[in-house]
């Protein structure tokens, strides 16, 4: 989770184009987290800009920095004028726009806390687990995020997905749970389901118990009902439609099981790639229709790369991080 302070300290120091590309980075990363955050960041920059016309180098006045921001904010009346001016790149003047920054950062969370409303949850780098206030667990998957509106449970169970996660969602007949994930809406009672909806790809559902209704956003009436075991896919524009799931290694990522079971060498592969973010490079096609068995728990690529190379005689090099060339 990010800390106010640093992030508060990341803006200053983008403003003045003092940031490193790490830095930056992680300051995008926030950016995209959240709509409210990027009115923050250009709220604050405007207060900031305002501090650097003039010679005169007075204390800064937070009450009125911060009454003009909070005007801005409302879009009410004129905004009060500002009389601190300072020079631009002046040691002191971090310094000073800190100040205003700082008194902006307690009062402006909270404010657009309130206008927002809404909860974002991330998982960057790691997979997460979280508890939803109605008691219903979701797993996300790396590069994924949930968020939902105040007033979750207690008037309704609305989730908006991006990217891939696993839902044990908590009984409740009173109170439909729905996940808007890509184009896809699914609406369940209680039950467990696995949704992948990555931006500009199909989005996928794997019931694994209970009974779903699985549509687009703007079509509720042409759900398809599907049941534990069962498999959906839907494209931009079209309807869902139901598939024979042929992956055992769909909920791998949060299993940390990988099992294949006569697949084709081009199958294992893909599953690889996904599983560990890496590339494969094949030198001989016919490589790939080399059968291969085995199972793994907690794999580890490594490991599964010497069984693989036994079984099916064939060699994997490392040419750069993340990339091997596979040969005979």
């Amino acid at each position: 989770m990010f800390n106010n302070d640093h992030i508060d300290a990341l803006i200053a120091r983008d403003i003045e184009g003092e940031i490193t590309a790490a830095e930056r980075a992680e300051l995008h990363s926030w950016l995209q987290a959240d709509p409210a955050n990027r009115e923050y960041y250009n709220a604050l920059r405007e207060t900031w800009d305002l501090t650097g016309d003039a010679a005169d180098a007075p204390e800064p006045d937070v009450t009125l920095n911060w009454l003009r921001f909070r005007q801005h904010m409302e879009q009410e009346e004129t905004p009060v004028p500002l009389k601190v001016v300072t020079p631009r790149r002046n040691w002191w003047r971090l310094a000073a726009a800190a100040v205003v920054i700082i008194a902006a950062a307690g009062l402006g969370f909270t404010f657009l806390s309130n206008m927002n409303s809404t909860t974002v949850i991330t998982a960057a780098a790691d997979k997460k687990e979280v508890t939803l206030p109605d008691g219903s667990k979701i797993f996300l998957n790396r590069n994924s995020r949930i968020s939902y509106k105040k007033g979750f449970a207690a008037n309704h169970r609305n989730v908006a997905l991006e990217g891939e996660a696993f839902f044990d969602v908590a009984p409740d007949a009173a109170s439909p749970f729905i996940v808007s994930a890509g184009a896809s809406r699914t609406r369940v009672l209680g039950t467990s389901f696995v949704i992948r909806a990555y931006e500009h790809k199909t989005v996928r559902l794997n019931v694994v118990t209970g009974k779903v209704a699985f549509s687009g956003k703007q079509d509720n009436k042409g759900s398809l009902v599907l049941t534990a075991g069962n498999t959906a896919i839907l494209q931009q524009n079209k309807a869902p439609q139901q598939i024979q799931e042929a992956d055992p290694n769909f909920m791998a990522w949060k299993e940390n099981r990988l099992h294949f079971n006569n697949l084709p060498l081009n199958r294992t592969l893909s599953t690889l790639e996904e599983y560990f973010s890496v590339r494969f490079i094949v030198d001989d096609p016919s490589l790939l229709m080399l059968t291969y068995t085995g199972t793994f728990d907690h794999p580890e690529l490594q490991e599964i790369l010497k069984v693989i190379s036994t079984a099916a005689h064939v060699t994997f090099t490392e040419e750069e991080e993340g990339l091997y060339r596979i040969s005979r």
